[in-house]
């Protein structure tokens, strides 16, 4: 059985054309969800709090601590009441 010299190109290409495809994707990003990006942030979405010592959910200001390098977490009351201790 003999094939046409055109057919032959058209194996390779697809051949190439899936294999591309495949390492674009093994390259790309990973995501934790579908549709979202991994983020810089912690593994865990949840923290103890460094005052009071219950679990808590990350929120933004958690999250952007965790950017600027701190791994201590207070949970809103905690941190509210930290801040007003200060100003006095």
């Amino acid at each position: 059985m003999r094939f046409a010299p055109e057919l032959i190109a058209v194996i390779v290409g697809a051949v190439g054309l899936l294999a591309g495809l495949l390492w674009l994707r093994a390259k790309g990003k990973r995501t934790r969800n579908v549709g979202r990006p991994v983020s810089d942030g912690p593994a865990n979405l949840r923290y103890s709090c460094a005052g009071c010592s219950q679990q808590f959910t990350h929120s933004r200001r958690t999250l952007a601590a965790w950017k600027r390098g701190d791994r201590r977490f207070y949970c809103n009351a905690c941190h509210t009441k930290s801040r007003g201790s200060r100003r006095a």
